[in-house]
């Protein structure tokens, strides 16, 4: 059997309310591949609500579906959402992509990438950003498709206030 599936057993669709189970699933497959199991707090309803329920929606969701058999399943998805760079103007973030362990290398991350490329091409976007831990093999994969470290490349540093520090900081603002 070939090891990629042809494009009439894939395809890549703009998410719909009801795939929010599956990707929850997979959030959680992710958050375990990346030694956080512990990480998701989030929920299926919580998708639902910021995807679907909320205009803008939070956030976009493509997902890469498979014929299998006589039905289909969803084996990965890509959650991004546009940005605003200040020194380049419009921009997409891509938060996480990600395809389930017994169906990767057979180009289905491929496919997601390059339709979120396409989406953010097509809008008028500069660029896709994205964050990818250091240990992960699929930093090849990004590289592959002409992806800049920019730790290495520019030095930039990522941060992130959340907890109390995020209470604390709301906190002063809103006492001055």
């Amino acid at each position: 059997m070939s090891n990629k599936y042809s494009d009439t057993e894939i395809i890549i669709r703009r998410a719909v309310k009801d795939d929010m189970l599956a990707v929850t699933e997979m959030i959680q497959e992710l958050a375990d591949f990346e030694k956080m199991s512990e990480g998701p707090k989030i929920t299926v309803k919580d998708l639902q609500r910021d995807g679907f329920e909320c205009s803008p929606p939070a956030f976009r969701c493509l997902v890469a579906e498979l014929k299998k058999g006589t039905g289909t399943i969803i084996a990965g998805y890509a959650i991004y959402f546009p940005i605003y760079s200040t020194w380049e103007g419009r921009s997409m973030l891509l938060e996480d992509l990600y395809v389930r362990t017994s169906e990767r290398r057979r180009g289905l991350g491929d496919k997601l990438f390059d339709a979120v490329a396409n989406e953010a091409h097509s809008e008028g976007c500069c660029r896709v950003d994205f964050h990818v831990l250091e240990w992960n093999n699929a930093r090849s994969f990004y590289e592959s498709k002409g992806a800049v470290n920019l730790t290495g490349w520019e030095q930039w540093c990522l941060y992130r206030l959340t907890g109390q520090a995020l209470e604390n900081a709301a906190r002063n603002a809103s006492e001055k």
